[in-house]
Protein backbone atom coordinates (compact mmCIF):
# COMPACT_ATOMS: atom_id res chain seq x y z
CA UNK A 1 0.00 0.00 0.00
CA UNK A 2 1.17 3.52 -0.78
CA UNK A 3 2.57 5.48 2.16
CA UNK A 4 0.61 8.72 2.39
CA UNK A 5 1.87 11.99 3.76
CA UNK A 6 -0.43 13.98 6.02
CA UNK A 7 -1.29 16.27 3.09
CA UNK A 8 -2.10 13.33 0.80
CA UNK A 9 -4.30 11.77 3.46
CA UNK A 10 -6.10 15.07 3.98
CA UNK A 11 -6.60 15.52 0.22
CA UNK A 12 -8.07 12.01 -0.14
CA UNK A 13 -10.34 12.55 2.87
CA UNK A 14 -11.61 15.81 1.39
CA UNK A 15 -12.03 14.06 -1.97
CA UNK A 16 -14.17 11.38 -0.31
CA UNK A 17 -16.32 14.06 1.33
CA UNK A 18 -16.75 15.83 -2.01
CA UNK A 19 -18.05 12.61 -3.56
CA UNK A 20 -20.79 12.46 -0.93
CA UNK A 21 -21.61 16.13 -1.47
CA UNK A 22 -21.93 15.60 -5.23
CA UNK A 23 -24.16 12.60 -4.62
CA UNK A 24 -26.43 14.63 -2.36
CA UNK A 25 -26.58 17.46 -4.90
CA UNK A 26 -27.46 15.20 -7.80
CA UNK A 27 -30.14 13.40 -5.81
CA UNK A 28 -31.58 16.72 -4.62
CA UNK A 29 -31.78 17.92 -8.22
CA UNK A 30 -33.32 14.67 -9.41
CA UNK A 31 -36.02 14.95 -6.74
CA UNK A 32 -36.65 18.70 -6.98
CA UNK A 33 -36.18 19.69 -10.59
CA UNK A 34 -39.54 20.34 -12.19
CA UNK A 35 -41.13 23.01 -14.31
CA UNK A 36 -41.64 24.91 -11.05
CA UNK A 37 -38.21 24.10 -9.59
CA UNK A 38 -37.37 25.84 -6.31
CA UNK A 39 -34.95 28.76 -6.64
CA UNK A 40 -32.26 26.90 -4.71
CA UNK A 41 -32.12 24.23 -7.44
CA UNK A 42 -29.94 26.48 -9.61
CA UNK A 43 -27.56 27.10 -6.68
CA UNK A 44 -27.38 23.37 -5.93
CA UNK A 45 -26.61 22.70 -9.59
CA UNK A 46 -23.83 25.30 -9.61
CA UNK A 47 -22.39 23.99 -6.33
CA UNK A 48 -22.46 20.45 -7.73
CA UNK A 49 -20.56 21.59 -10.82
CA UNK A 50 -17.94 23.27 -8.61
CA UNK A 51 -17.55 20.08 -6.57
CA UNK A 52 -17.16 18.05 -9.77
CA UNK A 53 -14.46 20.47 -10.87
CA UNK A 54 -12.63 20.07 -7.54
CA UNK A 55 -12.80 16.28 -7.90
CA UNK A 56 -11.38 16.55 -11.41
CA UNK A 57 -8.47 18.71 -10.21
CA UNK A 58 -7.77 16.17 -7.45
CA UNK A 59 -7.33 13.46 -10.07
CA UNK A 60 -3.98 14.94 -11.08
CA UNK A 61 -2.71 14.42 -7.54
CA UNK A 62 -4.19 10.92 -7.40
CA UNK A 63 -2.33 9.93 -10.57
CA UNK A 64 0.89 10.99 -8.85
CA UNK A 65 0.07 9.32 -5.53
CA UNK A 66 -1.01 6.04 -7.11
CA UNK A 67 1.29 6.11 -10.13
CA UNK A 68 1.88 2.36 -10.03
CA UNK A 69 -1.81 1.45 -9.96
CA UNK A 70 -3.51 1.33 -13.38
CA UNK A 71 -6.96 1.23 -11.75
CA UNK A 72 -6.68 4.94 -10.96
CA UNK A 73 -6.50 5.88 -14.64
CA UNK A 74 -9.53 3.72 -15.43
CA UNK A 75 -11.53 5.32 -12.61
CA UNK A 76 -10.57 8.81 -13.80
CA UNK A 77 -11.62 8.00 -17.37
CA UNK A 78 -14.95 6.69 -16.08
CA UNK A 79 -15.41 9.95 -14.15
CA UNK A 80 -14.93 11.93 -17.35
CA UNK A 81 -17.62 9.79 -19.02
CA UNK A 82 -20.05 10.82 -16.26
CA UNK A 83 -19.16 14.49 -16.74
CA UNK A 84 -19.86 14.08 -20.46
CA UNK A 85 -23.28 12.64 -19.60
CA UNK A 86 -24.01 15.63 -17.39
CA UNK A 87 -23.03 18.03 -20.17
CA UNK A 88 -26.25 16.91 -21.85
CA UNK A 89 -28.01 19.09 -19.25
CA UNK A 90 -27.04 22.18 -21.25
CA UNK A 91 -28.65 20.91 -24.46
CA UNK A 92 -32.01 20.09 -22.88
CA UNK A 93 -34.76 22.66 -22.87
CA UNK A 94 -37.19 21.43 -20.22
CA UNK A 95 -36.66 20.65 -16.56
CA UNK A 96 -38.45 17.32 -17.06
CA UNK A 97 -35.84 16.32 -19.65
CA UNK A 98 -33.11 17.35 -17.22
CA UNK A 99 -34.73 15.34 -14.43
CA UNK A 100 -34.89 12.27 -16.67
CA UNK A 101 -31.24 12.72 -17.65
CA UNK A 102 -30.32 12.71 -13.96
CA UNK A 103 -32.62 9.84 -13.00
CA UNK A 104 -31.89 7.57 -15.95
CA UNK A 105 -28.22 8.22 -16.63
CA UNK A 106 -26.19 10.58 -14.46
CA UNK A 107 -27.21 9.53 -10.94
CA UNK A 108 -26.96 5.76 -11.56
CA UNK A 109 -23.59 6.17 -13.33
CA UNK A 110 -22.22 8.47 -10.63
CA UNK A 111 -23.39 6.27 -7.76
CA UNK A 112 -21.85 3.17 -9.34
CA UNK A 113 -18.59 5.00 -10.01
CA UNK A 114 -18.58 6.54 -6.51
CA UNK A 115 -18.84 3.08 -4.93
CA UNK A 116 -15.85 1.91 -6.99
CA UNK A 117 -13.64 4.93 -6.29
CA UNK A 118 -14.51 4.92 -2.59
CA UNK A 119 -13.64 1.25 -2.29
CA UNK A 120 -10.32 2.15 -3.89
CA UNK A 121 -9.47 5.07 -1.57
CA UNK A 122 -11.11 3.98 1.72
CA UNK A 123 -8.28 1.57 2.68
CA UNK A 124 -5.86 4.49 2.34
CA UNK A 125 -7.83 6.89 4.55
CA UNK A 126 -9.49 4.50 7.01
CA UNK A 127 -6.76 4.70 9.67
Amino acid sequence: MVELTKDMHQMLTHYDELLNTISEGLIYLEQNISEEAPPEAQRVFEDTLLALEQVSVSHEQMVTIFENDPEVQTLIEDFHDIVKLLQGWFTLSSNEEKRRLLADQVVPAFESWKARIQSFIKPHIAH
